[in-house]
């Protein structure tokens, strides 16, 4: 290490046990917290189905080559994204990510062995997708909520089966996995009877979860579901709205995933995590960054983002919510925004783990917010940067033009040859 960098970091330790920081403490806390990285973005959400001819129900914008062909490059650059990253990593999977020996609706782990043998050689979990979507068994825009009966039963089965895939995943690996539901089925245009969906949805949500995991099971699987306020194709009505999803899991003892893309503009995603973590039974929390609508631009720090990870700390929820990200674009290289979003999510934990939430909190309980906002002011003036230095430097991770230059070499020596 650098000198220079260990002095700075000593002087930030200083500054920061002035404000009552454990700096060592914090980045202990650090580096036990997952990140759980979304595979999806590495080739633009096709999978390895092999189905041709199927409309993908996400829309991802752009033509940058070298997107992964193959599971091996895929995992070949997470890794590659993991090595320029300070964080302690998980991985995120799609149900049409597993490499098929059969098809979506009987899914086993068998499906899915190399990428379990693959995270045992990383020491890091995994996290599984259903995938509602890209399929011929699409009824244009609806699945589980189709008026065809033979439909809403295979999506059941496919539900089922990726409950199942969790278990034995968390299991192989002795770390939990989140099972996550994104559904989405809508319809385009003013839509008359949103109650008939709904009642379809909540019918197949029942036959998915008819079947409760057994004590033992339920160590390893985390059951999540994912509301959204509109799409492409249903800009008029969501059956799996937030307000559905927030009711159905609290009635039904199952978690919630909170994405902060899809939400109205206004909407502060903050807010929500602990208006409902007291009446769910798990949050997880898909971080994106949607420009005007749900567009998954690369996550990089802003307001967004280190407002929800200072809410988790401030609640002390960093260890007891999951932690993903969720985004895709196709304009740039899919390594590249990997690495970005990782760095920015870990800058941002940095900095939430490191405030001095203490002595802000104890100046709102003395009603002293004068205190609380000079606190919540002087707080961006920390030297946060002298500690993320040193991280990176301890760990062996190149910060700055030195990482770019590593991404730049990979593009040119190992992407470039995909043609």
């Amino acid at each position: 290490m650098r000198k220079e960098t260990l002095e700075r970091f000593e002087q930030a330790k200083k500054v920061f046990s002035k404000f009552g920081v454990d700096v060592d403490a914090a980045i202990k806390e650090f580096n036990e917290i997952p990140i759980s990285l979304q595979c999806w973005a590495g080739d633009d959400i096709k999978g390895f189905e092999g189905i041709e001819g199927i409309v993908n129900e996400n829309t991802v914008v752009g033509n940058y080559p070298y997107a992964a062909r193959t599971p091996d490059e895929l995992r070949k650059d997470m890794e590659k994204a993991f090595s320029l990253s300070p964080l302690k990593h998980k991985v995120q999977l799609h149900s049409i990510y597993a490499e098929f020996q059969t098809e979506r609706s009987k899914l086993t782990g068998k499906d899915w062995i190399n990428w379990i043998n693959w995270a045992k050689k990383l020491g890091i979990g995994l996290d599984l997708n259903g995938s509602f979507f890209s399929s011929k068994m699409m009824d244009d825009s609806l699945s589980l909520t189709s008026p065809n009966k033979e439909i809403r039963d295979y999506w059941i089965e496919v539900g089922k089966s990726t409950r199942r895939c969790c278990v034995e995943i968390g299991k192989a690996l002795g770390i939990p996995c989140y099972n996550n539901f994104w559904i989405p089925d809508g319809l385009k245009d003013i839509t008359i009877d949103r109650k008939v969906f709904r009642q379809r949805l909540i019918e197949g949500l029942d036959a998915i979860y008819g079947e409760p995991y057994s004590e033992e099971d339920s160590k390893w699987a985390i059951d999540v579901l994912e509301g959204k306020y509109f799409g492409i194709g249903t800009e008029h009505f969501v059956v799996g709205s937030h307000e559905f999803y927030v009711g159905y899991a609290a009635k039904h003892g199952l978690g919630v995933t909170i994405d902060t893309g899809h939400f109205r503009e206004a909407e502060d995603v903050a807010d929500k995590i602990t208006a409902i973590e007291p009446f769910v039974s798990n949050i997880m929390l898909h971080v994106s960054r949607p420009i005007h609508w749900d567009s998954d631009h690369t996550v990089i720090e802003n307001d967004c983002l280190h407002g929800v990870l200072r809410e988790l700390k401030r609640a002390g929820l960093l260890k007891k919510v999951g932690i993903g990200l969720d985004f895709f674009d196709a304009s740039v290289n899919r390594v590249f925004e990997w690495t970005i979003g990782l760095r920015a999510t870990a800058k941002a934990l940095l900095m939430a783990l490191l405030e001095p939430t203490e002595l802000m909190r104890k100046a709102e309980l003395d009603r002293d917010y004068s205190t609380r906002l000079f606190y919540i002011e002087e707080n961006n003036n920390l030297p946060y940067n002298d500690v993320w230095e040193y991280i990176l430097e301890s760990k062996g991770i190149p910060g700055g033009q030195e990482a770019l230059e590593s991404l730049k070499q990979y593009e040119r020596e190992v992407q470039s040859l995909r043609k």
